[in-house]
């Protein structure tokens, strides 16, 4: 049973229809993709008030454990985030949320559990569909370092532009759309 009040206590990311979580360190160079693409989002502005754009960071987990545990959830998370699928640098591309192993890791990565399998708990229980939005990196750095390749930042761009266009157009079309 949902209560006005609780309604309004909820933190966005679990009262909003649509939660686009934006991932990665921005230490780590290429890695620091999703909380770009976060930024690039927040600063067109015309968010729908149905929707949040979240720079998750690296706290990804915690903000997906709560949905798992929220009475109320959003209909559609989209994460945005940093791969290295031996793929060409800068391109930006879906990959299906069954693809991401199911391991038992301590360590974060949106590419082993905790955080897939959290994602697939929300799909599968939780009645949220997923997507999972990336880009190729050209590397991640063994040190710090802060900005992302002429490749990955090119891509900011295009993500931004493939989020806003596939998942905060419409309402209905974010709730509908699928890969």
């Amino acid at each position: 049973m949902t209560h006005a009040w609780t309604e309004e206590i909820l933190p966005d990311h679990c009262a909003k229809d649509v939660v686009i979580l934006c991932c990665g360190n921005i230490l780590f160079g290429d890695d620091g993709f999703g909380p770009v693409v976060a930024e690039r989002l927040n600063a067109e502005g015309d968010i729908p008030p149905w929707a949040v754009v979240i720079d998750a960071g690296t706290a990804v987990r915690e903000l997906l454990f709560d949905m798992v545990l929220s009475e109320r959830r959003p209909r559609l998370v989209v994460v945005v985030d940093a791969v290295d699928l031996e793929r060409e640098p800068g391109e930006v591309f879906e990959i299906p949320l069954a693809s991401i192993p199911r391991v038992q890791v301590s360590e974060f990565s949106l590419h082993q559990a905790p955080t897939s399998n959290l994602l697939q708990e929300l799909q599968e229980a939780g009645d949220v569909r997923v997507a999972v939005i990336v880009c190729q990196v050209t590397g991640i750095p063994e040190e710090m370092t802060e900005g992302l390749s002429p490749e990955v930042a090119a891509a900011v761009d295009r993500a931004a532009q493939l989020v806003r266009h596939r998942f905060l157009r419409e309402q209905a079309l974010a709730e509908t759309s699928s890969a």
